[in-house]
């Protein structure tokens, strides 16, 4: 009699079909895992961008506004029409300027500038490098050289000084604008 069993494949190979599905399935399972974890991550860093991105812009409006609040508290024509009338008056009269600080958080974020959206970072960076060209000309003013120039010269580049503080108004207000219109209505 035969040890054969006709139940049992030829050559004891029987274990392939079960061991296999199990590896397929456990391989589906694992690469399903790693679908799930992929796509959940991306959500995350998704959703820390649009943070991170809120709270940049959110930054930016709270350096911008209090400028132009200060701005806004002067009729800058008419100090600037004062200032002059008192520079004619007495050709020796340097106005004092003081130095001014308004960009510690665009400096901040300047190497993350990529994570605004387009329509946020054309407005912030003119209206700061305005800021920037209102500091180069502060430095002027407050200078010997200046003060050593005649009336008439320094008239017009004090007159030069308070137009760029006018151009600043005017692209604080277009920079919060766009910002304001990228956050959306505020929550609350």
């Amino acid at each position: 009699m035969s040890s054969w069993n006709s139940s049992e494949p030829v050559g004891g190979q029987g274990w392939i079909g079960p061991a296999i599905i199990a590896a397929f399935i456990g391989a589906a399972v694992s690469v399903g895992g790693w679908f799930v974890n992929s796509q959940r991550e991306r959500a995350r860093e998704s959703r820390l961008r649009r943070e991170r991105m809120r709270d940049v812009q959110s930054a930016l409006a709270a350096e911008i506004l209090p400028y132009m609040d200060a701005l806004e508290l002067f009729d800058l024509t008419d100090h600037l029409s004062r200032t002059v009338d008192r520079m004619r008056a007495d050709e020796g009269f340097v106005p004092l300027v003081p130095t001014e600080r308004n960009d510690t958080v665009f400096r901040a974020i300047l190497p993350d500038i990529h994570i605004l959206p387009e329509p946020v970072i054309r407005p912030v960076v003119r209206y700061y490098s305005q800021l920037f060209a209102i500091e180069a000309i502060i430095g002027d003013l407050r200078s010997e050289a200046f003060r050593a120039l005649s009336a008439e010269r320094r008239e017009a580049i004090y007159a030069d000084y308070i137009s760029m503080k006018i151009q600043a108004l005017k692209l604080g207000r277009a920079a919060v604008e766009s910002i304001e219109a990228s956050l959306g209505p505020a929550d609350g």
